[in-house]
């Protein structure tokens, strides 16, 4: 099985600078994101697994691939948690 991630529709954002400040709308949660928290929300713009992200990470960082898909995990996690992104098993 694998999961896929997106953004809420209930998630609005905005960039500034290269930061992204995200709200989730219906839980008045605001979240600032800064470096790989922001790339990831970025590439979270189209639907994406983990390993899809995993895997434009490593493109652009130099990182152990099993620390970048254990950090990656905890920050899907905590985005879905608090509702900025919902994810899909299939």
């Amino acid at each position: 099985m694998t999961s896929t991630y997106a953004r809420s529709p209930d998630a609005m954002s905005a960039e500034v600078g290269d930061d992204v400040v995200a709200l989730q709308a219906t839980r008045g949660f605001a979240f600032g994101m800064e470096g790989v928290t922001a790339a990831v929300w970025q590439l979270l713009e189209t639907p994406r697994s983990e390993d899809q992200i995993v895997a434009a990470l490593l493109d652009d960082y130099d990182v152990d691939e099993e620390q970048c898909r254990a950090e990656i995990r905890d920050l899907l996690s905590m985005l879905e948690t608090e509702g900025l992104i919902e994810g899909t098993t299939r």
